[in-house]
């Protein structure tokens, strides 16, 4: 426990804001971010396990824990030794990368104690003795995915150095997350900072559509529970394909994705006043970049997109919307939904984060792959796209408004957009991007338009006829109190036709018929 109140500090705005959101979702396990590193080969599990401690020591956002304070959340670096590290073996069990996955997915679902509790958690697994998973789990309260980044490349570093008998200290240990939070205090204290962003982002919102201010009601809604997965993946070569593709549209990977996902949200909807989501780091330096927290922002990016608009001037708006928006991403997406006056709503229902770093660490010269497992909750839909030898993407959906089905579905769509952008020359118009596949395309052209049914031969004055000898009593015509009979509406029409026919109309004549409402 921390031990009087001046080692006790303020949340940041970042943090506030998933600290409140948690709150109105408890259920949510989705507010966890964890990963877990491959290791194949022969490592030593003990230097693992004392990687790990010494990671545990010098990374302080992994022992931060909040206390409340007359009703106010504070945080603080609690005591190294109540984070053990678990040491799981699954050598034994028939399947162990199944017996691990099953341990790692029932870590994730376990409640988070929010006030008090630890916000992180670490595992060693072993599942042979050529293969070991190192897992890690976080509060989404202590770190963002760019500290993921950061811990991973420590874990390795460390290890090596045990492995080749080096002290671990000669490394690049993090600062103290206290620079993080002096950061932060400092900005807010720069009256003209912060009006300086907030009157961007004023500029760059106003005047939106009321498609974007009725905040997306039937597309994005607070997340309750932890969202959906899909997985798709894109192999090395393609992945080179669209990099080359992003070039000769004169900008890059993530520029060519966040591209798309705007063609994508204009095919889905028909909107032209489009405005996604993109997370940015939240803060500005090299040197803040390697300290694990939590900073992260969403970026609002709008683009005017309409079926005329050219490639070249979809990837021009958004270049140019990411750029500018970057200079000014310390101004917390929560306070523009503030100033818009749309508290309680979704600015941006779908959101694309591509991670273009590769996790290059070796453990002693082991080579270790990265996996996700989850990077934080969604109320509509959020795209991420991991750029590591090859591309994975993940489409991540809030269940209350999507079904597996649905989920796969969107990654099918967007990867014929992403497809469609980086083949189509630079005057393409973008209506011409595709969406549908084969299957769903026989469906919409063929199969919703197979109406042919049986009908009887003949005029509709001939069918009338036919019904009048059939049953002339029956009731043809109800209407306030009344009914009217078939053999009675075939004598008021002959009655009308004479009266028509004496007064000259005949075929092709235009006759205007007046009736009370």
């Amino acid at each position: 426990m921390a031990t009087s109140e001046g080692e006790l500090h303020e949340l940041m705005e970042g943090q506030l804001a998933v600290w409140y959101a948690q709150q109105l979702a408890p259920e949510n396990r989705g507010y966890s971010i964890a990963e877990y590193l491959e290791i194949p080969g022969a490592a030593d599990s003990d230097l693992l396990l004392e990687a790990a401690q010494h990671r545990l020591r010098e990374t302080e956002s992994l022992r931060l824990r909040i206390r409340t304070v007359d009703g106010t959340p504070r945080q603080y670096v609690h005591d190294v030794r109540d984070y053990p590290i678990h040491n799981v073996d699954v050598s034994a069990e028939a399947d162990p990368r199944a017996a691990a996955e099953a341990w790692m997915r029932a870590d994730l679902n376990t409640p988070v104690e929010l006030e008090g509790g630890p916000l992180s958690a670490q595992a060693v697994i072993k599942l042979g003795g050529d293969l070991h998973f190192w897992y890690t789990r976080v509060h989404h309260l202590a770190m963002d995915g760019l500290g993921g980044v950061a811990i991973a490349t420590r874990a390795a570093e460390i290890y090596t150095a045990l492995v080749e008998g080096r002290s671990p200290q000669d490394g690049a240990a993090p600062e103290p997350i206290s620079v993080l939070f002096e950061a932060e205090r400092s900005y807010r204290a720069s009256a003209d900072e912060t009006e300086r962003d907030r009157q961007y982002w004023s500029t760059a919102l106003a005047d939106l559509s009321e498609d974007v201010l009725a905040g997306h009601a039937d597309r994005a809604r607070r997340a309750r529970v932890a969202p959906l997965r899909h997985t798709g993946a894109v192999d090395a070569p393609q992945a080179a394909g669209l990099k080359s593709a992003a070039r000769s549209l004169k900008t890059n990977l993530a520029g060519l994705l966040i591209t798309a996902t705007a063609l994508y949200e204009h095919r889905i909807t028909g909107v032209r006043d489009v405005v996604i989501g993109v997370p940015v780091r939240g803060r500005s330096g090299h040197h803040l970049a390697a300290i694990p927290g939590m900073t992260s922002n969403v970026l609002p990016v709008r683009v005017t997109v309409d079926p005329t608009t050219t490639v070249a001037d979809a990837v021009r708006q958004t270049t140019r919307a990411l750029r500018e928006g970057l200079r000014h991403q310390r101004y917390r997406h929560e306070e523009i939904v503030r100033d818009l006056k749309m508290v309680g709503r979704v600015l941006c229902g779908l959101h694309i984060n591509v991670m273009s770093f590769d996790y290059d660490v070796h453990f002693g010269g082991l080579p270790a792959t990265a996996h996700n497992l989850s990077t934080g909750p969604v109320d509509g839909i959020r795209i991420d796209v991991y750029d590591r030898s090859g591309m994975q993407i993940n489409i991540n959906t809030n269940p209350d408004l999507h079904d597996p089905q649905s989920t796969a579905e969107v990654l099918d769509r967007y990867m014929r957009v992403v497809h469609w952008l980086a083949a189509a020359p630079a005057d393409a118009l973008v209506g011409r991007a595709e969406l549908l596949g084969e299957v769903e395309r026989r469906r919409v052209l063929v199969e919703w338009n197979a109406t042919g049914a049986e009908v009887a031969v003949g005029t509709l004055a001939g069918l009338f006829e036919a019904q009048v000898v059939r049953s002339p009593g029956a009731v043809a015509v109800l209407g306030d109190g009344f009914e009217v009979s078939y053999a009675e509406l075939d004598a008021r029409a002959n009655r009308l036709a004479r009266v028509l026919l004496g007064r000259g109309v005949g075929p092709e004549s235009v006759v205007g018929v007046c009736l009370e409402r």
